[in-house]
């Protein structure tokens, strides 16, 4: 179950007759920033501790395709690991018996969980060559989160627009909009080190 502290940070929709439409303001808004390679942080703008940290796991003196994810807010208790492979990756959350996601590079659909989410897919918003990218994440009626980077993938945002849901629910979400982040992330780690390979046995030749 997610900590009752992430509660303060979502923004509840009024349940009158003349409540606020999804689209005009978000539930969640967080800003993605990248303190060094290997570390990032998720902060509510205003705030000067993150709601979430995100480490990649050093392996074999680089770094690798571990992904974790703290509350530094809930004594840095680990909130999610996520394991990339070569076709697919999954995302674990230890407290919750198990419980996992997995997602497949090619096929951007996945189940979420609570609130009767439902298939939840990705669709890719505004793409540039190795730079800034943006994606939406709908269910088969409406838009439920925006995710994107800078053209240097050093800042960007991971903005929730879905109401009514539980801080398990919103905290699920948030940890599959940092996953798409990284995911692009590590492809353009991995072009680029494609191009100096090729560079170098065309130098051999």
């Amino acid at each position: 179950m997610a900590p009752g502290w992430l509660e303060k940070f979502i923004v509840r929709a009024d349940a009158s007759p003349d409540a606020r439409r999804t689209s005009e303001k978000p539930t969640l808004n967080l800003q993605y920033h990248s303190v060094a390679d290997h570390h990032r942080t998720l902060t509510v703008e205003g705030e000067t501790t993150p709601l979430y940290e995100v480490t990649r796991q050093s392996a074999l003196g680089a770094w690798g395709s571990k992904i974790h994810i703290t509350a530094p807010r809930d004594g840095d208790k680990e909130v999610a690991l996520i394991q990339y492979n070569t076709f697919s990756y999954q995302i674990k959350f230890p407290a919750r018996s198990g419980h996992r996601i997995d997602m497949s590079y090619g096929k951007r659909t996945f189940k979420a969980s609570g609130n009767g989410l439902g298939a939840l897919t990705w669709k890719g918003t505004g793409m540039e060559v190795a730079g800034a990218a943006s994606w939406e994440l709908r269910d088969e009626r409406e838009l439920v989160m925006v995710v994107s980077v800078d053209a240097t993938q050093a800042d960007g945002s991971v903005t929730l627009w879905k109401e009514k849901l539980d801080a398990q629910t919103v905290e699920e979400l948030v940890v599959v909009g940092v996953s798409q982040i990284e995911e692009y992330k590590r492809m353009l780690r991995n072009s680029k080190k494609s191009a100096v390979g090729a560079v170098v046995n065309a130098q051999a030749v």
